[in-house]
């Protein structure tokens, strides 16, 4: 009896997420068509410990858009543009070691340039802020070549405290804007 209890109560969560994952993705591309904004693909998931608050990664020709929608807000879906800047990597995306961080950020990511060093930034798991223009991402990735042309990659260091802004963050944002 218990087990059977246990599995409606699952198998009805995952369909209950599957039905709001549909509603979700369609509440974004309508901001999207409302906004006028060309896009190639659209990438949606909740946000942790929930299926409230929804996030959204959309590729467009030059850019990244990112967005957050709670199934509480009464404003429109606003967009935050992080431009993909692929070009800079040059000739490093022959890089067997960029290759397979590209392939590992399924696609989903952007490169900054900052004091002459690149970081990738895999846009995948988001950002440790909801600020609007936030580029503090969850898996940053400082770009090192040595001498002879081989990167490595050095993940940045998180400091505890963006994890607590971050929950508490996410709890404000899942009541709706």
């Amino acid at each position: 009896m218990y087990n059977n209890m246990g599995l409606i109560l699952s198998t009805s969560y995952l369909v209950i997420t599957l039905l709001l994952k549909w509603v979700s993705y369609t509440k974004f591309e309508a901001a999207l068509n409302n906004q006028n904004i060309a896009y190639l693909e659209i990438d949606t998931r909740p946000s942790p410990l929930n299926t409230i608050l929804w996030s959204a990664n959309v590729q467009t020709e030059d850019a990244y858009l990112l967005a957050n929608y709670s199934f509480f807000d009464t404003q429109p879906i606003t967009f935050e543009s992080y431009p993909k800047n692929h070009e800079l990597l040059g000739n490093l995306v022959e890089d067997e070691s960029v290759k397979r961080m590209i392939a590992i950020s399924e696609g989903w990511y952007t490169i900054n340039k900052k004091d002459n060093v690149l970081y990738f930034n895999d846009l995948r798991f988001g950002l440790l802020s909801l600020t609007p223009k936030a580029e503090n991402f969850v898996f940053k990735y400082r770009m090192d070549v040595d001498v002879s042309g081989k990167v490595t990659f050095t993940e940045e260091p998180k400091d505890n405290r963006d994890g607590k802004k971050l929950i508490s963050e996410l709890w404000q944002r899942l009541k709706g804007n």
